[in-house]
């Protein structure tokens, strides 16, 4: 696997390696749905371990953007054409993706609407088959998911499952953040964790917030203001409730593309309540995330540090 991941990113510019590549995926199915989803967990744990130091994953996601069709490969890992034993037809998987700085909506064939925000993935498929509608998510979306009684929906991410009564709702798991976040808008889901004996399923209602820090395994349940949320969302703002400045960089580095680089752990896990709503340029946010003057920020050639006054 590492001399093929290895390939990938040295020969994203190759028109010729690119169009046998897409041959060769689109030559490959199997039959067993199970065996497709763990395909694609197993690329897309490795890919991410192999783009994990920040050189590493600013050259992956600018591979991203070059060659987008090689980013089917967690699909076609097991198969570009799954199909359910027992039912009628194939189902297409597809794979919708953003590169940083870039959101995207995609319509589902139920006419649920997911909007990724900057460099996530979604997997999903043509035509719901099974007992439950089902989408896989790296990365952050907020979904808009149509009610059909009887029909469940299910967005599946690592080591979380969110199942889905009709809703609304912001749904933030990328694997290089220290927590998961789920804000839950109008209507009802349950959250469930693997692993977590005590926790099993949390039932959220309009307006609950649940945070999951896979680091320490604790699970915390917080309220939040819909209207407030909902506003921002629709001008393409920026909220932040109770989050860790280690993971609000992050989120800055997807939006705006660049690099951040906080100098002191004590300042990496404080946390902060911000919105912005205005188009604040990246500078500004940092600004006022420093209201209380405690922080050093400086810019040396495009990158960002922060730093303890």
């Amino acid at each position: 696997m590492d001399d093929f991941q290895q390939w990938l990113m040295d020969q994203a510019a190759d028109r010729k390696s690119d169009t046998a590549l897409k041959e060769l995926i689109s030559g490959t199915e199997d039959d067993d749905f199970a065996l497709a989803a763990e395909g694609f967990e197993r690329f897309r744990r490795a890919v991410e371990q192999e783009a994990a130091p920040r050189e590493r994953r600013r050259r992956f996601w600018k591979v991203a953007e070059r060659v987008a069709a090689i980013l089917l490969i967690p699909v076609a890992v097991s198969s570009a054409l799954l199909l359910h034993a027992g039912k009628a037809g194939p189902v297409t998987w597809s794979e919708a993706y953003t590169v940083a700085g870039q959101t995207r909506t995609v319509t589902l064939c139920d006419g649920s609407t997911i909007r990724l925000g900057p460099q996530s993935h979604l997997i999903y498929p043509s035509t719901f088959d099974g007992e439950v509608r089902k989408v896989f998510l790296e990365g952050e979306a907020y979904a808009d998911i149509a009610h059909i009684d009887g029909y469940p929906f299910e967005i599946r991410s690592e080591d979380i499952t969110v199942a889905v009564y009709g809703t609304e709702f912001n749904f933030s798991s990328h694997l290089s953040d220290s927590e998961c976040e789920l804000l839950l808008v109008d209507g009802s889901v349950e959250i469930k964790i693997d692993g977590q004996d005590d926790v099993h399923a949390i039932r959220m209602k309009s307006g609950d917030g649940v945070r999951y820090d896979r680091s320490t395994g604790s699970v915390e349940k917080q309220r939040f203001s819909t209207d407030t949320y909902l506003a921002n969302v629709h001008r393409g703002g920026l909220q932040f409730i109770n989050r860790r400045l280690d993971d609000i960089a992050k989120c800055l580095e997807r939006k705006f593309r660049a690099t951040i680089v906080i100098e002191d752990e004590t300042l990496a896990g404080e946390r902060f309540f911000a919105s912005f709503i205005n188009g604040e340029d990246l500078p500004t946010i940092l600004y006022c995330l420093n209201t209380q003057n405690h922080m050093n920020i400086k810019k040396k050639g495009d990158i960002y540090y922060l730093s303890l006054n």
